[in-house]
């Protein structure tokens, strides 16, 4: 794969790094929120599975690889509320002490977008 392809695959809303995915199930875990767990099952699921093929000159490690993510409108809306209810508790995971949890509600809003984009054109389709 070469840059330019792989970069625009990177910038969808459905493709998220491993580390990102994983702070993602540690906050889910800890919130003790109704369907976090299976939220958090279904991020763990999508790591199981191929990541993005990667350039041949790529160099970061395995935390920087690119998965598809598949949470639904409703699994979105339960990470949604993990983040917002970590960051109103001052709650962050061991690796977002010192940056925080910036960027973790828009990333997940984005896909919920997305998310909702698609259920609109498939009700237009089969509806």
């Amino acid at each position: 794969m070469d840059w330019g392809e792989y970069k625009t695959l990177c910038d969808r809303p459905d493709y998220w790094s491993a580390w990102v995915t994983n702070q993602c199930i540690e906050l889910l875990d800890s919130s003790g929120l109704a369907g976090a767990q299976d939220v958090s099952e279904a991020l763990r699921q999508d790591l199981c599975k191929a990541s993005l093929l990667r350039p041949d000159d790529h160099k970061g490690s395995s935390d920087t690889w690119m998965y598809q993510v598949s949470l639904s409108p409703g699994q979105c809306r339960v990470l949604l509320q993990a983040i917002h209810q970590a960051e109103q508790r001052g709650h962050r995971t061991l690796q977002t002490q010192i940056r925080g949890l910036g960027g973790f509600a828009e990333h997940c809003h984005q896909l919920l977008k997305l998310r909702q984009r698609s259920f609109v054109t498939d009700q237009r389709i089969h509806g």
